[in-house]
């Protein structure tokens, strides 16, 4: 078994239902989450977990059945997951962000570095982490399991998006419409 860390983004819907920290933090350890340190954050609530599995995706879905049960509330999203500026792709790879803003520019390397796939402002892009993370372990800067990992978190944090909204109907619908136009890259 491997210790894998992450974090959970959970509903601030728990100050609307008066639950203080210290009574969330009981019924988190009582229901299997004695793993997890809880932070705040703007009235958001985060899980950092060390969890033990035999791979990163039982660690992620344990911890979100476990939190969910305990709690009664949904888990939002995996956090450091699958949308990141360069800051965070540096804190997820390790690969420096004055490097990575170089093969983004392509002032290095043969300019194939992954598209933003949103602009905030004309400075700061946001990138699929998983697109990233495979790049770098094609250019041979992070291993296979980096990028496993970051695919996983993406798919995860699709599916609770599209679960929050009630829209798994729909994407499964678009999913299939869209495969006869789906470019080879």
């Amino acid at each position: 078994m491997k210790t894998y860390v992450f974090s959970l983004t959970i509903s601030n819907n728990i100050i609307a239902e008066s639950q203080s920290e210290d009574d969330l933090s009981d019924a988190l350890y009582g229901g299997g989450c004695d793993d997890s340190v809880i932070t705040t954050y703007n009235n958001t609530f985060y899980l950092t977990f060390d969890r033990e599995a035999d791979n990163y995706e039982q660690a992620v879905m344990s911890a979100i059945a476990d939190v969910e049960a305990a709690i009664n509330l949904p888990v939002l999203s995996v956090d450091a997951g699958d949308m990141v500026g360069l800051t965070d792709a540096e804190k997820l790879s390790g690969v420096t962000k004055t490097l990575l803003s170089k093969y983004n520019k392509g002032t290095r390397g043969s300019g194939d570095f992954p598209s933003p796939i949103q602009r905030v402002n004309t400075k700061n892009a946001i990138w699929s982490w998983y697109d990233v993370a495979d790049w770098l372990e094609a250019n041979g800067f992070v291993d296979k399991e980096l990028v496993d990992n970051a695919r996983v978190t993406a798919a995860i944090n699709m599916s609770l998006q599209a679960r929050k909204h009630h829209l798994i109907a729909d994407v499964n619908r678009y999913t299939d419409m869209l495969q006869g136009c789906v470019v080879a890259a």
